[in-house]
């Protein structure tokens, strides 16, 4: 357990003082949205079987809560957490687990503000996975939430795949959504495999989990910085759920495809928790310590609110603040934490 440094606080009153005094000073484009449309081919759908990893699976996440926002700026706390998970008996369990408290601030127009959020939260996921890869080898799985971009905006960071190539490591990506996929038509890739899936399943041509493999389109967005093969799949019988899934290149480079099949085959074993049927149990472990109790959550606004005040600073952003939440007051909250948002990959 780690909370938030005095200095990243003190950096989040620097970043407002500048604020105050010039405005919002980037000048930016806006955000690559590109999207990917893919043609379904039924001969890319293969069926899965369940098998029992061995090694540790490593899995990093990161939540993001406002305590004090306006149209042009945030301070936000952010919970970043791991879970160590080892497969003893049939079940997986946690062997080690911990989690670092951050505090950030974020100055910029609203519509960029997931995204300058997004990026921030992915630097806080990958050095704590950086860490704790140390002593990790090529038995072992690293399983992060999200997609397997590195080195550019709202990216892991490049270090990270280094050291995970130089140990071998099974490195995994699979993002909560993909609104980035689309079919043909410009649907819901995602959607339109998991309803193509389960009529193949009905006509006796498919199992009930399987991966479809590969999904090309991405790698032409070159802005991307992909560093994967991507497939999508589904991975338990009990759920209709499919979600993407990046198995990081150097592992399909030394093994082929069939590093590829194996991966999605130790996922499907790690996907029959009844408390996230379809999702790899390690992932759901870790997103669900990245919760910071309402206790902590004022704790930690009261300390920004003190420190702007003492600064001279607090008056003239609380009233930024109040201009912009009039729907926070409609709804009846007194918090900003409590207007949940929505800050996923694309």
């Amino acid at each position: 357990m780690a909370e938030p440094p005095p200095s990243e606080l003190e950096k989040c009153v620097q970043a407002l003082k500048r604020y105050l005094d010039r405005g919002v000073e980037e000048a930016e484009e806006s955000p690559e949205e590109e999207a990917s449309f893919e043609r379904i081919e039924l001969e890319k759908f293969k069926p899965v079987e369940a098998s029992k990893p061995a090694g540790l699976m490593l899995s990093v996440d990161a939540s993001s809560y406002p305590l004090l926002s306006a149209n042009n700026w945030r301070i936000g706390v952010s919970r970043c957490a791991y879970v160590i998970v080892e497969v003893k008996g049939d079940r997986p369990l946690i062997v080690e687990e911990n989690y670092e408290d951050h505090l950030f601030t974020v100055v910029c127009e609203r519509k960029k503000m997931p995204y300058k959020v997004w990026e921030i939260l992915r630097t806080f996921e990958s050095n704590l996975a950086l860490k704790k890869l140390e002593n990790f080898g090529e038995e072992d799985f690293c399983l992060l939430d999200g997609a397997a971009y590195f080195g550019g905006s709202r990216s892991f960071t490049q270090p990270l795949y280094e050291q995970a190539k130089r140990l071998g490591v099974k490195m995994v990506m699979i993002p909560k959504s993909s609104r980035r996929l689309r079919d043909e038509r410009g649907r819901d890739l995602l959607a339109s495999l998991s309803l193509r899936g389960e009529a193949l399943r009905r006509q006796g041509f498919l199992g009930a989990t399987w991966i479809y493999h590969p999904i090309t389109k991405l790698a032409q967005i070159k802005s991307l910085n992909l560093y994967a093969e991507v497939s999508a799949v589904k991975l338990s019988p009990s759920s209709r759920r499919v979600f993407r899934c990046d198995v990081i290149d150097y592992l399909v480079e030394e093994k082929g495809v069939e590093a590829v099949f194996e991966v999605a085959s130790k996922l499907a074993y790690l996907s029959r928790d009844v408390r996230c049927d379809g999702y790899p149990a390690p992932l759901y472990l870790a997103h669900q310590r990245t919760k910071i109790p309402e206790a902590k959550l004022i704790e930690y606004e009261e300390a920004v609110r003190r420190l702007l005040r003492e600064e001279g600073l607090l008056e003239a952003l609380e009233a930024e603040a109040e201009i912009a939440s009039f729907r926070k007051a409609l709804l009846g909250l007194i918090h900003d934490y409590q207007v949940r948002e929505v800050i996923e990959d694309l």
